[in-house]
């Protein structure tokens, strides 16, 4: 099992090579040419997070005075997300504090937390090459192994040298890393998987399977006082069973360059995320000390064979980024604003490869247990390459305002539309490139939506479909219900079947 797992944490150059296989694939079949937080440094000790298992309402979210999507203030101007600056004091090793990095030592938890412990701000722990046994949790907190603290940053030799393996196994709330209203800190350069041996998630209806810690990471608030200005980047992350990564009512999170894959369970409820940023369902005040917002989610790698999303933002969070991330499949959609009041995100430059449901989504049903519909207002989701998805960009139950623009989508054999938008008020589709697809296959479309629960149902309205490509499509633009609705240059060319079919009934649809 050990040498496994060692063997495991060397698999990255392997994927790699199997994404880089993958796009090509698909893109030579499919390409057409084209003309009050804790004292400083003090270890805080935070209850294991909820579950979200209750029946909640969604709750529309307040913006307040945020008028525009990504990394700006609230006046509208441009921000740079900080991040902590390389370590100023000590580096301690963890091997000087007991822990042995051979496979199969008792335990170096206790090792690594003294380590912590010892460390001042400024200073930083490392992990040298080696696995390292998480067999004990932090004696402050039993469902966690390794607590962060303000201002001492954790660091590897390496993803595929340094990893931490972790004994937690389906214990409630638990967590490998977690950090609690902490700040300035960060960690990065190795791999966190759990001696977990079971099947992989592979099934989103099954809420039975489990196995691993529930949280690979963990950073949250501490009695209403956000995390910050932290920088997770280089991590390996796999066997776990809810998220990878979790951000909760936190900002100015950096997540960037992780490999996230192999979640133990993808079934309902919160299992079988990559990486997950939630503000609080019952927090919707913008000014509050907690408010999520400006975290960063930039060029992380999810093999999302056994994810059920790969990227969630959850809750009323906003003026988060999105970018450059590569996902090669996942069970539902790969990135998703989950239907709980998120708003002015930006999703941009993305790459999603054969998604089984939406490469990007808005809106979302949710189940028996939590009860969800509509993102917030003024999402913003442009320039991501989208490749062979069920749906390239989908919008539905009510998600008002939302700008998809400059996206490069091409069809693969199990496509059935490009875009498609629902009951999604206010939606512009702007200079959007949509190519390939087999029969049935349509570029956009324009459909009633039935809604869930009675929440979310009703028809298109105010949509604006302007200045976008379609190519070698089977089919154009499909106009099956709607209100205000208008169609202004776009191009529609080399089109096996229709070009444009409007439902008998439709009288609101102006075409220029």
């Amino acid at each position: 099992m050990i040498k496994e797992s060692v063997r495991n944490s060397r698999r990255r150059l392997a994927y790699t090579c199997w994404v880089v296989f993958c796009l090509v694939f698909l893109l030579t079949a499919c390409t057409v040419e084209e003309p009050d937080g804790p004292v400083e440094n003090e270890k805080v000790v935070e209850p294991a997070p909820s579950e979200s298992d209750k029946a909640v309402e969604p709750a529309p979210s307040e913006q307040g005075d945020w008028q525009l999507p990504g990394l700006v203030d609230r006046s509208g101007k441009s921000i740079k997300v900080p991040t902590p600056g390389p370590a100023t004091g000590k580096r301690l090793d963890v091997t000087n504090f007991g822990a042995d990095p051979d496979p199969d030592s008792y335990d170096d938890a206790a090792a690594i937390r003294a380590a912590l412990d010892a460390a001042k701000p400024g200073d930083e722990v490392l992990l040298p090459a080696g696995t390292y046994d998480l067999r004990s949790t932090d004696p402050d907190d039993k469902s966690t192994n390794i607590v962060l603290r303000s201002g001492v940053n954790l660091r590897g030799e390496g993803q595929e040298s340094t990893v931490l393996l972790t004994s937690l196994d389906g214990e409630e709330g638990s967590r490998v890393i977690r950090g609690s209203g902490v700040h300035d800190v960060i960690v990065a350069d190795f791999t966190i998987t759990s001696r977990y041996g079971g099947a992989l998630g592979d099934d989103p209806d099954d809420g039975g399977a489990s196995g691993g810690p529930m949280y690979g990471i963990h950073l949250g608030s501490y009695e209403g006082k956000a995390s910050s200005q932290i920088l997770v980047e280089n991590l390996g992350i796999r066997r776990f069973e809810r998220h990878g990564i979790s951000v909760k009512a936190s900002r100015e999170i950096t997540l960037s360059g992780n490999y996230i894959s192999e979640a133990t369970a993808v079934g309902p409820g919160g299992q079988g995320y990559g990486i997950a940023i939630e503000g609080s369902a019952d927090q919707h005040d913008p000014d509050a000390a907690n408010d999520s917002r400006h975290n960063v989610v930039i060029g992380n790698t999810f093999d999302g064979r056994h994810l059920r999303h790969a990227i969630l933002l959850q809750f009323p969070t906003h003026n988060n980024l999105v970018a450059d991330n590569t996902i090669v499949g996942s069970h539902l959609d790969a990135i998703d604003l989950h239907g709980e009041g998120e708003y002015l995100n930006e999703v941009r430059d993305n790459t999603v490869v054969g998604g089984q449901r939406a490469g990007i989504a808005l809106g979302n049903s949710g189940g028996s247990k939590n009860k969800h519909d509509a993102s917030g207002s003024g999402n913003w989701v442009h320039s991501n390459h989208l490749i062979g998805n069920r749906q390239g960009v989908l919008v539905i139950l009510g998600t008002p305002d939302t700008l998809i623009e400059y996206n490069r989508i091409t069809a693969g054999e199990g496509s059935k539309v490009g875009i498609e938008i629902r009951n999604g008020p206010g939606t512009e589709l702007h200079g959007n490139h949509i190519t390939g697809g087999t029969d049935g296959f349509w570029a956009i479309r324009l459909n009633e939506d039935r809604g869930t629960d009675g929440r979310g149902t009703g028809i298109p309205t105010g949509i604006m479909i302007v200045s976008n490509v379609i190519r070698q499509t089977p089919n154009g633009i499909r106009i099956d219900a709607g209100e205000d609705l208008s169609l202004v240059e776009n191009v529609v060319d080399d089109i096996d079947g229709e070009e444009l079919r409007v439902a008998d009934g439709i009288n609101s649809v102006k075409v220029e």
